[in-house]
């Protein structure tokens, strides 16, 4: 029979858990140990300490009882019966229901402890972290079975939906821009993702996006990625991309990957007569992803560089992706700077300029607004973080080499829970413009 974790303080016949006052002094009483109550600190917390102190040193099912009080002249006195259980030594750790295989992956996604006592921190550290994994559901519970622990987890089947319109209006039409992003998480097995994205950044453009990932081949910390793309652009040229990664991961939440690339271009006769020429492209991509642990200051790192080859000519192309977050209470900043460079020894084409502008980036453009060979920029958010709602003024600036040498937008942004979704308004206006010229953008997430 499976017994759950007990950590209970019974206080029996006194309830003690308000501010307390300077003249009094308190002191809790448990077995040989006398602990004075710290200003600020309730009698619970003090004994919830004291608790937590044994589970640490292997003692799950301690107990801590009111037994007795007093009171000496200003001082007074809570005295506490210990009953501190079994000490238990753990050396097998399970996940729940799982194929070998996925046991063996579930044992690269977080660190397990080393045989020996049970050790309270570490298994409350360890569900922290696998509820912070996308791929998992996770109870708040553990049980103990002889030198066993279980944590309940079970793999999502989960599809994650993401949306993001806006209106635009052009000289000769107008319609709805944006882009849809679908996400299968845990297809056929755990760890196995596959994604579907379709932009429609501007009304004379189409792209799709479809990739599938293969986790850690043969238990090993490799994964191998396949993407294909393409992109249509306003009766010019359709590029198609067929590339293939192979991640190493570093740890349970950075990695670095190769990439190889082949990219086919074709151009029309309206394409050719602009300068387009039908070519096929091949190259390589190195990316490094860095992400801190999850805390009230976290961040991340993405660098990208790469190199394609055709007619015996390079183009090198690279980004940086930093992002640092920090949370006090409800409220936070988010800091975003973003950069990147492409060369070549022609003049650089179309296709493999950056496109900046839209709801994630310089949010009082259009989308693909800014077409440029270089940039730096950045993002700006302060507000209120909440789980789902947010509430945040913002502030994005490039520096470009074209069309213009500098661009700035501010607005603020909202994001409001709907069941299990998310749904985001933002409203941001270039200040180079008037406010009658602001952009509105809604994003719909789904399966957050």
């Amino acid at each position: 029979m499976m017994r759950r974790i007990y950590m209970i303080i019974l206080i029996a016949g006194i309830l003690f858990s308000g501010s307390l006052w300077a003249q009094t002094a308190y002191y809790c009483v448990m077995e040989h140990d006398t602990i004075r109550v710290e200003e600020g600190m309730t009698i619970n917390a003090t004994v919830s300490r004291y608790i937590v102190n044994y589970g640490d040193q292997g003692y799950p099912f301690i107990e801590a009882v009111l037994d007795g009080y007093e009171k000496i002249d200003d001082t007074e006195y809570f005295h506490y019966r210990i009953a501190k259980g079994e000490m238990v030594y753990i050396d097998t750790v399970v996940f729940g229901d799982y194929s070998p295989r996925e046991i063996s992956l579930l044992s690269r996604y977080i660190t397990l402890p080393e045989s020996g006592k049970f050790h309270y921190t570490e298994i409350r550290n360890m569900i922290e972290k696998l509820k912070v994994n996308s791929l998992l559901t996770v109870e708040e519970r553990a049980d103990i079975h002889q030198n066993g622990i279980r944590f309940y987890t079970e793999a999502k089947q989960n599809i994650r939906f993401d949306a993001v319109v806006a209106y635009k209006q052009e000289s000769d039409r107008q319609g709805i821009v944006g882009d849809i992003s679908c996400e299968l998480i845990n297809i056929a097995g755990l760890g196995r993702l596959a994604s579907f994205y379709w932009s429609r950044p501007t009304l004379g453009v189409n792209a799709i996006d479809i990739s599938y990932t293969e986790p850690y081949i043969l238990n090993k910390p490799f994964s191998v990625q396949g993407t294909f793309s393409q992109r249509f652009q306003d009766s010019l040229y359709v590029k198609r991309d067929l590339n293939l990664g192979l991640i190493y991961h570093i740890n349970q939440r950075s990695y670095f990957r190769i990439e190889y690339m082949n990219e086919r271009i074709s151009t029309t006769s309206a394409g050719s007569d602009s300068g387009f020429v039908t070519q096929i492209r091949s190259g390589s991509n190195l990316s490094l992803k860095w992400v801190s642990p999850p805390k009230n200051v976290y961040g991340h790192v993405l660098v990208t560089s790469g190199i394609n080859l055709a007619s015996g000519k390079l183009i090198s192309k690279s980004e940086l992706s930093a992002q640092l977050s920090v949370r006090k209470s409800r409220f936070g900043v988010n800091l975003h700077v973003l950069g990147g460079l492409v060369a070549s020894d022609d003049p650089v084409a179309l296709y493999d300029q950056f496109k900046l502008g839209g709801a994630n980036f310089l949010r009082g453009a259009y989308f693909e607004q800014y077409i440029t060979d270089k940039f730096i920029g950045w993002k700006l958010e302060v507000g209120y973080f909440y789980q789902k709602s947010r509430l945040f003024l913002f502030y994005d600036g490039a520096l470009l080499d074209h069309p213009v040498f500098s661009s700035h937008h501010m607005g603020i942004g909202f994001s409001l829970p709907a069941g299990n979704n998310r749904i985001t308004i933002g409203i941001g206006v270039n200040l180079a413009e008037s406010i009658q010229q602001a952009k509105f953008h809604l994003s719909w997430d789904m399966g957050r």
